[in-house]
């Protein structure tokens, strides 16, 4: 199903223009001498962004590009936490009657119920999970890793459950009904700087000597070293990540996909998010075109950004805006930034967006 029918009658309105209030991540390589983690933290700081939290290998790809020459380091907002060794609850409760044997180098564990018993997982195992609010638990049957699970959790009900004693434990598995699902409780003796939940660890190393207090990026691989060493900063700003579905989609599946499963088809509202999404896909190597919240009024002739229920300002098409009654009315992106006019039910790969701070309305 796409969008709601109230969605399409605004579209004949003359004052049809709403907006979202998010913005797409931005990076930017310091071009100053290196610095240590906390003067590198500093700095960001004083751009109003944070040192780069890394999601997913597309992330570590950007970064590797950013750095932009061979044997280059730059500093991640990775870094020991104090309290390491200690195992929390997704609400920030520090979870003291639990024995975990994850307090090693820089695994993280998470929590699930399977057959009715509390396992430790890597956390960036994707599985159900079971969110909770005030009246009631709810076992949510989407397979996501503890991060994504938490993410959705927040942003549709409170948090992923915490199980304080007995009967709230009766309760998660009779909710449960025998399956196996994540629980709001999680070691990691790392964090990030800015505050947000990653699953990704993949190409860690400790240094040779063995520190491994705060991480870098030496091309493709992250590295655990001591935080006074002194490295290149790249700065990130905005609170929306880009991320790819899977399989190839039509575009109104597409659509649905992105409703569903994160916050929306992407949107470029002017040149600098258009310089970001370039940066993104020069460095990503992800083939276009590429579906994004393109989309045109079949009737009006005008081009809308689905996501945001908002008509198009700024535009980077190919030839100009296309025009009915020639026009195809879906949108795509290639490889080099480029819009074009596509038909809605070619397959092709989209490119979602994920406010990573959304929490429950």
């Amino acid at each position: 199903m796409g969008p709601s029918s109230l969605f399409w009658l605004l579209l004949w309105s003359p004052i049809f223009h709403l907006t979202l209030s998010t913005e797409l991540r931005k990076f930017e390589r310091l071009s100053v001498e290196k610095r240590n983690w906390k003067n590198g933290q500093t700095a960001c700081a004083d751009k109003n962004g944070h040192l780069v939290t890394l999601h997913n290998r597309y992330d570590a790809q950007l970064i590797h590009k950013l750095i932009n020459r061979p044997g280059a380091t730059a500093y991640l907002g990775l870094h020991e936490k104090k309290d390491a060794h200690q195992s929390e609850w997704s609400n920030g409760v520090e979870m003291t009657k639990w024995t975990t044997e994850a307090n090693i180098t820089y695994e993280q564990k998470c929590v699930a119920i399977q057959n009715n018993e509390w396992r430790e997982q890597p956390c960036n195992e994707t599985m159900y999970f079971m969110c909770y609010n005030i009246s009631a638990y709810q076992l949510i049957e989407q397979k996501k890793d503890w991060c994504e699970a938490r993410l959705y959790c927040r942003k549709h009900f409170t948090d992923l459950v915490s199980i304080n004693n007995n009967n709230q434990n009766d309760e998660a598995l009779r909710r449960g009904a025998n399956r196996t699902f994540w629980i709001g409780l999680k070691h990691d003796n790392y964090q990030w700087e800015d505050g947000q939940c990653s699953t990704f660890r993949e190409g860690i190393t400790i240094s040779a000597a063995g520190h491994k207090e705060c991480a870098h990026q030496y091309e493709d691989n992250v590295v655990l070293d001591r935080c006074n060493n002194t490295h290149n900063i790249i700065c990130m700003q905005g609170d929306t990540r880009i991320t790819v579905p899977t399989d190839p989609l039509t575009w109104e599946e597409a659509y649905d996909y992105c409703k569903k499963n994160h916050d929306g088809l992407l949107f470029i509202r002017d040149q600098d998010e258009q310089l970001e999404v370039e940066k993104w896909l020069n460095a990503t190597g992800v083939p276009g075109p590429v579906w994004l919240g393109l989309r045109q009024s079949r009737v009006l002739g005008f081009w809308f950004w689905s996501t945001i229920d908002q008509v198009v300002d700024f535009i980077n098409w190919r030839d100009g805006p296309p025009e009915l009654p020639l026009s195809y009315h879906c949108g795509a992106i290639d490889g080099r930034g480029t819009w074009s006019d596509v038909k809605c039910q070619t397959k092709l790969p989209a490119l979602c967006i994920e406010d990573m701070y959304s929490t429950t309305d």
